[in-house]
């Protein structure tokens, strides 16, 4: 019996003195983590380009949310990690600071013992501080990593779905592939649908509805949050559990939640996510954009036609229009190709013949005019210089235009129903 006591003594002892250096982990990881976590908008910025140019179109709310949970997830967890370093740092400069003046010292004070008895009626005591600001930093810590776990399994799974679906789509009935995203949204609904009156104060005691939500709980949660389900509902019982007791603990984790929401929306901003929601067939022609010349664009990734300038003092105009990889595999539908060829595995001569067939199709499918006039044109395909992005060239003469405003259009179809529409403004002058 001393023994097992003894043994339990020790592994308290054990228990407690890894809380105590704790601190040392959690800033080395905050520190870590915080660096990973902003290099993250980059990889959600990529992961917009990429779907953007391969999903299709009808696939782009899938990605549309996908992006927006990213931005805004990396946002809170970047928020978190940071405020957790400052205030571990301002933790670690509290406990120095304790060891070598333990409490305020009124005989010693610098000012009156008048103003000192007053000023420390209001502040608290140091011992009081470092515990709080303590127990702030692990909750935040453990807040930051159970997001971090749910977003993180939310982008694989659904990453692989729409890979899968991709894959799929051609083989399979296109109702059968949303099956599972509609599962997912059901089982969503009908836990807000329970968790709402289950957690209402009234409803505590009703048996029947708490025995249909912990087996909604057991079941649904399994399937959002996957391998992960213990660790994720761990930590928010431990949250929820303990709500009524640190109170004011909970509700900082969500103020400082909705400052990384901010933090996110804004960088989201920066980016083309917005074509995930809107699409480019909602083009505004009568908005100019930056991306239409390659003088004033600055995008590492084209959506729109680029010329050379909106100044045009040479003889001639060359454009460039990019070609989505997804509309690259829809050419077969759109031109009656047979089908879309793997290049590198055919000879040579089929190759140049199939390229010269995709080459054709690109030519039908985009109108050139300028000033309402439809311009013969040639194409050729490229790469684009900058962006490095896949597309077709054609170079128009202006020597017969007159000097002043003009407006190229470009009109590319996409399918029977869908077409895109750009309108670039250019401005002849004189040449010497």
């Amino acid at each position: 019996m001393s023994e097992q006591i003894e043994t339990k003594s020790q592994e308290k002892s054990w228990l407690n003195r890894l809380k105590e250096e704790s601190w040392e982990a959690e800033l080395l990881v905050s520190a870590v983590a915080i660096f990973a976590i902003l290099k993250s908008f980059g990889a959600i910025d990529w992961l917009v380009i990429e779907f953007i140019d391969n999903l299709d179109p009808s696939q782009y709310l899938i990605g549309y949310a996908v992006v927006v949970c990213g931005y805004l997830a990396v946002g809170v967890l970047a928020c978190m990690f940071i405020i957790h370093f400052v205030l571990r740092a301002y933790w670690i400069g509290l406990v120095g600071l304790n060891s070598v003046f333990p409490d305020y010292s009124l005989k010693d004070s610098v000012y009156s013992s008048i103003y000192t008895e007053k000023l420390l009626q209001i502040l608290p005591k140091l011992p009081k501080t470092i515990a709080k600001v303590d127990e702030l930093c692990s909750v935040i810590f453990s807040a930051a990593f159970s997001l971090m776990m749910i977003y993180l399994y939310f982008t694989l799974v659904a990453t692989l779905y729409l890979i899968i679906f991709n894959l799929l789509k051609d083989l399979v009935p296109y109702w059968i592939l949303l099956i599972p995203a509609y599962i997912i949204g059901l089982i969503f609904i009908i836990g807000v649908l329970i968790s709402i009156p289950a957690n209402m104060k009234k409803n505590h005691q009703k048996k029947r509805l708490q025995h249909i939500f912990f087996v909604y709980s057991s079941f649904g949660n399994k399937l959002l949050y996957g391998p992960l389900y213990k660790n994720i509902m761990q930590i928010f019982m431990i949250f929820g559990s303990n709500f009524k007791r640190k109170k004011s603990l909970v509700r900082l984790v969500i103020v400082m939640s909705l400052a990384g929401v901010c933090f996110g929306g804004i960088r989201m901003g920066q980016s083309n996510y917005g074509y995930l929601i809107v699409g480019l067939e909602n083009t505004d022609t009568t908005r100019i954009e930056n991306s239409y010349y390659a003088t004033t664009n600055t995008s590492d990734f084209l959506l729109t036609p680029e010329i050379q300038s909106d100044i045009i003092d040479s003889k001639g105009i060359k454009l460039f229009v990019p070609i989505m990889e997804h509309e690259i595999r829809n050419l077969s539908q759109v031109c009656d190709l047979k089908e879309y060829p793997k290049f590198k595995k055919l000879p040579d001569n089929e190759r140049q013949q199939k390229r010269q067939e995709y080459l054709d199709c690109y030519q039908k499918k985009h109108v050139i005019r300028i000033d309402e006039k439809v311009i013969p044109t040639e194409f050729i395909k490229a790469d684009h210089p900058v962006t490095q992005q896949f597309g077709i060239i054609t170079y128009m003469n202006t020597a017969d235009m007159k000097k002043g405003m003009h407006m190229l259009q470009i009109e590319k179809t996409l399918s029977d129903t869908k077409k895109l529409i750009w309108k670039i403004p250019f401005f002849i002058v004189e040449t010497k």
